[in-house]
């Protein structure tokens, strides 16, 4: 998985994410906590919440993991001089 694909995961994660504290009030860390200390009821709603905030934690564990050797490497590129970093290229029609 590229550093750019877990970026559009986060997001999407982020989106369903979004859905489901707005419905339901509550932050989605917030959420988490309670319902990982045995709080909150067994719905489908909760158990699809917990699948999405532990694949985005996963991700941004990765995406965390990935970064800090692509900076790694970044810095030894440039020696003293400043980090360059070079947009991503998009295929052609997306956006």
């Amino acid at each position: 998985m590229t550093l750019a694909e877990i970026i559009r995961d986060i997001h999407g994660l982020d989106a369903e994410l979004t859905k489901l504290e707005t419905r339901y009030g509550l932050l989605s860390a917030d959420f988490y906590h309670l319902y990982k200390a045995g709080e909150l009821e067994q719905s489908r709603d909760f158990i699809q919440w917990v699948g999405y905030y532990e694949a985005k934690l996963e991700r941004e564990r990765r995406y965390r993991e990935m970064m800090y050797d692509h900076l790694r490497e970044l810095r030894r590129q440039s020696g003293l001089g400043a980090i360059r970093l070079i947009p991503e290229q998009t295929p052609a029609g997306a956006s």
